[in-house]
Formats: structure tokens, C-alpha cells, sequence
């Protein structure tokens, strides 16, 4: 069975790019452009794991996830984000983050890491994401 990835970026056309290349490595791909709609999609679909932008309309990243974990939902999530402020991947650390990868990406260390959370689907990477 394919794993199932909810995006949430408000950038369309990185969506479509990471979109495409989740895809082609088989997974099924759900898309998300604001913090509220990632909220409904993930109660709704509980994907395997969330690439999440910190900074998007109506819900910011990090009070996404802090949002998912009170409603019971252990879901790994990973950080995608042009922001190169440091105070993020501590932020991003402390809602339990799974990942911490900066735009822009390096599309072998994005699908790396992916990987590396969905096979541990707990605690913190320790991978060339450096969270």
C-alpha cells in the first residue's frame, strides 16, 4: 500500500514540483495551500507524514503542528521552508519535528528524509536534514 504525504506550502508551484516527484516515487499526494486546510486534510485523510511550510496563510507551520499533536494525531512531520532564521529548527524541534529542510531543497535529501521519518514514525531525525 502507498504511503500518503499531505503537503501544505503556499507556493503553488513548489507544491506542483514536490508534488511530482513524491509521485514518482510512489506515494499518493495530498495538497494543502494554508495552515486551516492542512489542519481539515490531515484530521480528515491521517497521511503517513506532513511536509509542512513554516510561514503560510492562516496557520503558520509550527501552530499547525502544535494543533495536530493536541488533537491526538502522531504524525511525522517535516519543515520545508525558505526561512534560514536558527530559531526555527529549535521552534521546529520542540513540536517534534521530524525533519527541518530549507528552500531551496535538495530533492535526493528531501526523499532521504521522507524516508528516514516514515520508517522510524517517531522522535527526531538525525540525518542531512540537521535538525
Amino acid at each position: 500500500m502507498k504511503k500518503k504525504i499531505l503537503i501544505a506550502d503556499d507556493d503553488v508551484n513548489i507544491t506542483a514540483a514536490v508534488a511530482a516527484r513524491l509521485e514518482a516515487s510512489h506515494y499518493d499526494v495530498l495538497t494543502a495551500f494554508d495552515g486551516f486546510e492542512a489542519i481539515k486534510l490531515a484530521l480528515r485523510e491521517t497521511p503517513d507524514l506532513i511536509l509542512l511550510d513554516v510561514w503560510m496563510p492562516i496557520g503558520i507551520g509550527l501552530s499547525v503542528a502544535e494543533r495536530l499533536k493536541e488533537r491526538g494525531l502522531d504524525i511525522p512531520i517535516v519543515f520545508l521552508t525558505a526561512c534560514k532564521k536558527a530559531e526555527l529548527r529549535v521552534a521546529a524541534r520542540a513540536v517534534g519535528a521530524a525533519g527541518f529542510i530549507e528552500k531551496p531543497y535538495d530533492p535526493e535529501t528531501l526523499l532521504e528524509t521522507i524516508e528516514l521519518a516514515l520508517a522510524r514514525r517517531a522522535g527526531p531525525l538525525e540525518s542531512q536534514s540537521r535538525l
